[in-house]
């Protein structure tokens, strides 16, 4: 009898749970229901805004999408693709820094690009049809963010856009083609090197430059001649990234020769990183050049290379009539172990510039040279702290106390 009376009472506990359990249930479900409502409605919300007359609003609710991942919002999306109207920087609570001009302008078709690639790979296909088949600036703005999304799916529509009529999309193809890590870009790239329009040529040059592949370099080398010297500073940028001495001649020679001090000084800067001492003397003869910017990028490239040729001409440079050059070439002087600096330097450290002050008493300490000693300690009483931290520094390097 008692055993049955405690079954029965396990059963009706049993069952007062089950019958709490079911009355609490529907309260779970509906908390859950109420966030997925309350998503639902801002996503709405913010559909309607790409619609908005107001060219930030729109953009912020594409931004804003992005970040809710509203794959539901896709279509409307693609639609504003098209659009290009200008806005200024910040939106969105931020600046967006996806090109390489420092202009603040940016259109709200490339803010709906954007997050476009944040929804992939839901957005994927309808970004390639947009790509084929949409306005211009539509088009372009699906280049845009097929580049952004990084998708296997996009390399074959991306090197079919590098020929399509409008130079805008080209150009946008051309600049995704070099974020993406696919080598099946790399020959249309080259062949997009020679594009009728210089802005796509350029953007070549830079995607390439991106490439670790040789057979860009042949196309480069001839960039370097190209009729506008924007796309010169950008093939010679991308050969600087080129660890093939094939290009240190061509380099060589628009050093001498380039049309624009831009020109010069990416070609002083590419054969810095260049290890071929065949460079050396066309880089001595740029510390002349009219450009204080070609004998600045002069001066660093010679401070990497490890040839005592250059000492005596960085010595000279010190007394360069730019600040920035003179504290370039007391930079140089420091990576060289060759006491011929020493006097140039304990000379400099009295320049009226104190950046060109503090950079030669950092040079003097990694010189292991006696004469710099009384020089450095005559520097700890700059008038500049960067000046007197840097002989402090300096004195350590040589075992002894700034402060003695």
């Amino acid at each position: 009898m008692r055993i049955l009376l405690l079954i029965g009472v396990v059963f009706l506990v049993a069952c007062l749970g089950f019958v709490a359990f079911g009355r609490m249930r529907p309260n779970f479900i509906t908390s859950a229901q109420q966030r997925s409502v309350e998503s639902s409605s801002e996503v709405r919300t913010n559909i309607q805004k790409l619609s908005s007359a107001s060219a930030v609003d729109r953009a912020e609710a594409a931004c804003r999408l992005g970040k809710l991942h509203a794959v539901e919002a896709i279509p409307a999306l693609v639609t504003l693709l098209a659009d290009d109207t200008k806005i200024q920087q910040p939106v969105c609570g931020e600046k967006q820094s996806w090109k390489s001009d420092l202009s603040n302008e940016r259109t709200v078709g490339e803010f709906a690009a954007v997050t476009l690639s944040q929804l992939a790979p839901d957005s994927i296909e309808p970004l390639i049809k947009a790509l084929k088949g949409g306005e211009v600036v539509t088009r372009a703005n699906s280049a845009f963010a097929l580049g952004l999304a990084r998708d296997p799916r996009n390399v074959e529509p991306l090197i079919g856009a590098t020929r399509d009529a409008e130079s805008r999309v080209r150009e946008k193809a051309v600049w995704s083609l070099g974020l993406v890590g696919d080598e099946r870009a790399v020959e249309p790239l080259v062949l997009s090197l020679k594009d009728s329009d210089w802005e796509v040529r350029s953007q070549a040059a830079w995607a390439l430059g991106l490439k670790g592949d040789d057979r860009a370099i042949e196309g480069l080398v001839a960039a370097l001649s190209d009729a506008n010297p924007k796309v010169q500073s950008q093939a010679a940028w991308a050969l600087g990234l080129k660890g093939n001495s094939q290009s240190v001649e061509p380099l060589s020679i628009a050093l001498v020769n380039g049309a624009s001090d831009e020109v010069r000084s990416q070609a002083a800067w590419a054969l810095g990183l260049k290890g071929d001492a065949r460079a050396v003397p066309q880089l001595i003869n740029a510390l002349k050049d009219g450009s204080s910017e070609v004998r600045s990028q002069a001066a660093w490239a010679l401070g990497l290379k490890g040839d005592s040729r250059s000492v005596l001409a960085l010595v000279e440079t010190l007394k360069d009539t730019n600040a920035e050059v003179r504290s370039q070439a007391a930079w140089a002087l420091g990576l060289k172990g060759d006491s011929r600096a020493v006097v140039g330097l304990v000379d400099t450290l009295r320049d009226s510039n104190s950046d060109v002050r503090s950079q030669a008493a950092w040079a003097l300490g990694m010189k292991g040279d006696n004469r710099a000693i009384e020089p450095l300690r005559a520097a700890l009483n700059d008038q500049s702290e960067n000046v007197r931290q840097q002989a402090k520094w300096a004195l350590h390097m040589r075992g002894l106390r700034g402060d003695q």
